[in-house]
């Protein structure tokens, strides 16, 4: 799984690249400080690869979240949900935090129920679109038709 925090300018769709590295670093060291993940997660900043004759090549892009099987999505998107909380107004209404895991991408921001929901369906191999059916099944000993009825 690979977690990146990015902060969308008032330009729709418009982020920083130096200032996500940044943000993305301080929630890499606010995660490893967070004892509920880093007893359950190993964390590591990717940096890109330098461009030959580049000035800076020094920002995090992303940081890779090795899992054990006691990992916590709801740890995870309660840490997101502090961290944002610690930065300054202007900063915080932008940031995001987004996940990408098993070909699904999860943009997190305010950090839901729901959100922990989501990452553990594509830590899970589901597709987090699928997280709820879209008619639940009747309760046991209940036909459909009254069900319908209720």
């Amino acid at each position: 799984m690979r977690v990146q925090i990015v902060n969308v300018g008032a330009e729709p769709g418009r982020t920083d690249a130096v200032l996500v590295g940044r943000l993305t670093e301080s929630f890499g060291e606010w995660l490893a400080r967070d004892r509920a993940v880093a007893a359950n997660a190993k964390v590591r900043a990717v940096r890109p690869d330098p461009v030959k004759g580049a000035m800076s090549g020094d920002f995090v892009e992303w940081l890779n979240l090795v899992v054990s099987g006691s990992f916590s999505t709801a740890a995870l998107v309660y840490a997101h949900r502090t961290f944002r909380a610690s930065l300054p107004p202007r900063v915080r209404q932008g940031v995001r935090m987004v996940v990408e895991c098993n070909g699904a991408r999860i943009e997190v921001e305010h950090g839901t129920d729901e959100d922990a929901i989501r990452i553990a369906l594509a830590l899970a191999g589901s597709s987090p679109e699928q997280s709820t059916p879209a008619d639940p099944a009747p309760a046991p000993g209940v036909s459909p038709a009254a069900d319908a009825g209720r």
